[in-house]
């Protein structure tokens, strides 16, 4: 029994390939014709920097963008409140004041760049 020795084990294998090995149009070819089962999967926009190109959807999404604008308040009306304003000796601050706004507020309404909420 000197003769056997129980702690040492010999593996015979050989090493696989590499992931890049694995990849190559060789190998795929190699392991169909062994009858492997491979799994392939195209990946769409690999390795490329797609996510800034402009297609035809953002084209035309631009220009109904360009076209669409939210209405603003009539410069005749920021005439009248201006007029109103004055004929009472009142500045815009003393406006936004009494009616508890932002001083911008009345600037905007005023210069006809207020967008108005009608939800109030």
């Amino acid at each position: 029994m000197a003769e056997s020795d129980w702690d040492t084990v010999t593996v015979l294998r050989k090493k696989g390939p590499t992931a890049a090995q694995a990849k190559s149009k060789q190998a795929i070819t190699a392991a169909q014709r062994r009858g492997e089962e491979l799994e392939t999967s195209k990946k769409w926009s690999a390795g490329q920097n797609k996510q800034h190109t402009i297609t035809k959807n953002t084209a035309k999404l631009d220009r109904e963008t360009e076209e669409l604008h939210h209405d603003r308040v009539p410069l005749e009306v920021g005439k009248v409140i201006q007029q109103g304003r004055q004929g009472k000796g009142m500045t815009q601050k003393d406006l936004a004041t009494k009616i508890n706004e932002k001083p911008q507020v009345i600037a905007d309404y005023e210069s006809g760049k207020a967008i108005p909420n009608n939800q109030a």
